[in-house]
């Protein structure tokens, strides 16, 4: 039954990779695969040449930049394809899946690393380390990376699914000049009501400040990342230890109708911005109060942003649940299909490394330093003296707890993304039902109905009830 469900996963990628397509010319516009020379896979497939599939956030981006420098140290050519986070996804699932080698590297949410590899689509990473020189362990320190990272990075049966190229938890951060300005305060351990009460007291868009910059675009990866937390908060689940869907509970049903008040103190038309539109706004300093990873707070330190020192932060907003940090990030795994498995690894080594931080670091300033990864960053004094969120993102990600995501038991892990492979198929589904719900498109009992459908049938036909 898990396949029967898995060739569901695909189909929905490759319609919704045909869907991408047929979009408007400026569609491809973040595209930057410049090996596209009219060769398919096959003829690309000498170890000369790489390619990798990657999210466009900024850190992949500082990525593509820098691997001019190992190509010069090793004359491997590298070429990527970056893409908005819902595109690829959707480009490396029906790539992965269908076993097409297109890539030898792709990012990976927390939530597909383990399934990847599970399902065959990426390589386990446990034996290419095992068959390293004691040299080249010494070098690389996989003990340097944060134990809670490494386990949110591996298959539960497999092993090691990924390398960790930047970790994150979730936090607030808020522009303390507009706070002082009104006179608030930021709780030491906000509630989610605090932060509704402070968005609201903030909340000036007719002279261009949201309250708050949050999620609103549908995606498993989008809005359900971040309302997979406050639901977690609001004491709400997906299962019972039975596996019986649990979305018609009143905890979540409270959680939907608090995302949806506070919506109205977010930005303008919440459910076209995602995680990139979010940041851009509150680095502009158009929003009083930002949700979201912990990654992005090396965005509002750079000089270019409009918040340079003047932001503060606070842990995951609370509710019922105390602990509702989530552990997510990006890591990047090897392509079953490819064809240049052990150049992709030594490249795969080069850019999780403590030389590629130090590069990174030399070439672009601390504050773009891959964060929530190594024990030995957070143990660089430069650093945490240039970046002033340091020890507050060490504290989020040492103790999100992936574990136990909610406040009763559940038969599955992972926080605001739970690591289920059926996941990125219901997932989208609540994620579009959340949006149809806050755009007042649809009632909420018809959207929790769904829902709960949705979840139950993904049970059922997955195979997880006896």
């Amino acid at each position: 039954m898990k396949k029967k469900f898995l060739s569901l996963i695909l189909a929905t990628a490759m319609i919704g990779t045909m869907l991408i397509g047929c979009g408007n010319s400026d569609s491809g516009s973040d595209n930057k695969d410049s090996g596209d020379d009219g060769k398919g896979a096959e003829e690309s497939s000498d170890a000369g040449e790489i390619k990798v599939a990657s999210v466009n956030n900024d850190a992949m981006v500082i990525m593509e930049e820098l691997s001019k420098k190992y190509t010069e140290e090793t004359g491997t050519k590298v070429t990527f394809t970056i893409l908005s986070e819902n595109e690829i996804r959707s480009k490396i699932t029906q790539d992965v899946g269908l076993g097409g080698g297109e890539y030898d590297l792709v990012t990976l949410g927390t939530s597909d690393m383990g399934t990847y590899l599970d399902n065959g689509w990426t390589e386990a990473l446990d034996p290419m380390f095992d068959a390293l020189s004691d040299e080249e362990k010494s070098e690389y320190d996989l003990d340097d990376v944060f134990q809670s990272v490494r386990t949110s990075c591996s298959s539960e049966t497999k092993g090691l699914a990924a390398l960790p190229f930047y970790s994150e938890s979730t936090m607030i951060c808020y522009n303390k000049e507009i706070f002082e300005e009104k006179k608030l305060t930021m709780p030491e351990n906000p509630t989610w009501e605090d932060i509704y009460d402070l968005a609201s007291k903030c909340d000036d868009k007719a002279n261009g400040v949201a309250g708050i910059a949050i999620r609103g675009l549908a995606g498993y990866g989008e809005n359900m990342y971040i309302f997979g937390s406050i639901m977690n908060a609001f004491g709400g689940q997906y299962y019972d230890m039975d596996w019986n869907a649990t979305y018609d509970t009143p905890e979540v049903k409270e959680a939907w109708e608090f995302y949806n008040k506070l919506l109205t103190v977010a930005e303008d038309s919440p459910t076209t911005c995602g995680y990139t539109e979010c940041l851009n706004l509150f680095a502009q300093g158009k929003a009083a109060i930002y949700y979201d990873a912990t990654v992005s707070a090396g965005t509002f330190a750079k000089d270019d942003s409009a918040v340079k020192g003047k932001v503060g932060y606070a842990p995951a907003p609370t509710a019922k649940k105390e602990n509702t940090g989530t552990i997510g990030g990006w890591g990047i795994g090897i392509t079953a299909g490819s064809k240049n498995k052990d150049a992709a690894f030594d490249f795969l080594r080069w850019a999780t490394s403590k030389e590629y931080v130090k590069l990174v670091q030399e070439e672009k300033g601390f504050p773009s330093t891959p964060s929530g990864t190594r024990v030995s960053t957070y143990e660089n004094q430069e650093y945490l003296d240039a970046c002033d969120f340091a020890a507050t993102t060490r504290i989020a990600i040492e103790t999100a707890d992936a574990i136990h995501p909610a406040i009763e038991d559940t038969p599955y892990t992972g926080n605001s993304l739970p690591n289920l492979p059926e996941y990125s198929s219901w997932g989208e589904t609540l994620a579009a039902e959340l949006a149809s719900y806050v755009s007042g498109q649809k009632d909420l009992d018809a959207c929790l109905a769904d829902c709960q459908s949705a979840i139950d049938s993904a049970a059922e036909e997955g195979g997880y009830r006896d």
